[in-house]
């Protein structure tokens, strides 16, 4: 494999896992329209359906720095808000109950225990709404005023004529 083809790469790889989304998004939402599990599960299969759309887009808005730190902040204080047990209700301090959104893939009972399916799922998930919180914060970057200081070139009428004795061309005559 030549050297050439190793940029393609990426973008293979994004196609691929965009049209397997895409599919699996909508497998399970056509299982959900037929009657099949609904309610918190429907946000999951429309997230995971945008998210593989998000991968297939050609030009997606890219963020600048700030929008991929604040993308993965909120997809990190996401999992870790949704992981968190919920005791505060009356008489759940002994209640063994499982953690996570959309699946919960932490258990309390019997002692602490992850399920790796329910965790790869949730990942999925959330990471689809990252990529979903980049692009929504690159559109909205670009409507933001430009941070850079804006330069008046109007000021700048005078014609400098070169010289050999300019800046750094000093005995080259």
């Amino acid at each position: 494999m030549s050297m050439e083809q190793w940029p393609s790469i990426p973008a293979v790889l994004r196609v691929m896992a965009g049209w397997f989304l895409l599919g699996i998004g909508l497998l399970d939402l056509a299982v959900a329209a037929d009657g099949g599990p609904a309610g918190g599960f429907l946000v999951f299969h429309l997230m995971i359906a945008a998210g593989g759309v998000l991968l297939l887009l050609r030009r997606r808005p890219v963020p600048g720095r700030a929008g991929y730190a604040v993308a993965a902040g909120l997809v990190a204080a996401a999992i870790v808000a949704t992981t968190l047990p919920e005791t505060s209700a009356c008489c759940m301090e002994d209640y063994p109950g499982r953690h996570g959104y959309p699946f919960p893939f932490l258990g309390a009972g019997g002692g602490l225990h992850v399920d790796p399916l329910y965790l790869a799922a949730d990942l999925i998930f959330w990471a689809c709404a990252g990529l979903l919180a980049v692009v929504l914060l690159a559109l909205v970057e670009r409507v933001l005023p430009e941070r850079r200081t804006p330069v008046d070139l109007s000021r700048y009428n005078a014609y400098a004529e070169p010289s050999a004795r300019g800046e750094n061309v000093g005995g080259l005559t």
